[in-house]
């Protein structure tokens, strides 16, 4: 059977599971669906291709149906219920939760967290490398940041950012960017992103208080669209973005970090809603 601690989303895992089953043991969606009561002969198939999602008593029906033992039936409800949260918070506490039932194997699923997006500040760090050497001295850091951080903070977020490959340190003992990708899996990769964007709406608001329009620029911009029109406008965004990565990558004499939040949302429902 799959080694279920591996999985970060469950409809992968049962996927998995079925072929392994099947082929080894004859055991098919059909039999777990008599096991669990239910007359639909669709119904797994619908919960892998994510076009339903399981209910509580589902979920206890059938990791009694397909055998999990306690222990792993508890890391496959944290693991359903952090797949079908909607909200951030939500995700972040079955995420602790599954942190905290997961048994490692070879591989080690809890270091794919530590990526640049899980502090909001590691990114702001590694940042500060491109043009201020860090020789170890903590507190000239956090003393830069704003808001402020602690120098154990900074501290940690140099031994991490180290860690996963992003900086490294030099013979002299400073320590620079290192230019790579992080490989995660992408449903933490994207919690990460989405809590790291949270932090970084909050410092927005906080600049529009704190900071004077001179070293701020915050506009805001109300559109109707349509579905064609809004793919155009991401479009526009992306390229924007990618323009402003060239400006930065040109810069020889950088002196601050900045952080720049591109948002687009609806503000109304459609009609059939």
């Amino acid at each position: 059977m799959p080694y279920i601690y591996d999985y970060l989303n469950y409809r992968e895992f049962l996927q998995d599971f079925f072929k392994a089953q099947k082929k080894e043991r004859g055991m098919t969606q059909l039999t777990v669906l008599k096991k669990m009561g239910i007359s639909s002969t669709g119904f797994l198939s619908n919960i892998i291709a994510g076009r339903n999602n399981l209910t509580q008593a589902q979920i206890n029906d059938l990791t009694t149906a397909i055998k999990l033992s306690k222990h792993e039936a508890a890391y496959f409800e944290a693991l359903v219920l952090f797949n079908q949260a909607k909200r951030i918070k939500e995700k972040n506490r079955y995420c602790d939760r599954l942190s905290a039932l997961r048994k490692t194997r070879v591989k080690d699923i809890g270091k794919d967290r530590l990526t640049l997006f899980s502090r909001w500040y590691y990114v702001i760090i590694r940042e500060l490398l491109n043009f201020l050497p860090y020789t170890g001295d903590a507190k000239e850091f956090a003393r830069l940041i704003d808001p402020a951080v602690k120098p154990q903070e900074v501290e940690k977020a140099i031994a991490v950012l180290e860690g996963i490959g992003l900086i490294k340190r030099k013979a002299d003992g400073t320590y620079i960017q290192v230019d790579t990708t992080i490989s995660a899996a992408k449903e933490i990769k994207s919690l990460d992103i989405a809590n790291f964007q949270l932090d970084t709406i909050e410092f927005a608001k906080r600049a529009l208080e704190r900071r004077s329009a001179k070293e701020r620029d915050i506009s805001t911009i109300t559109l109707t669209l349509s579905p064609e029109s809004f793919e155009k406008v991401r479009t526009e965004i992306a390229t924007f973005r990618a323009r402003l990565a060239t400006i930065a990558e040109d810069e020889s004499a950088p002196d601050r970090v900045y952080q720049c939040n591109i948002q687009v949302f609806p503000m109304t429902k459609k009609k059939e809603e």
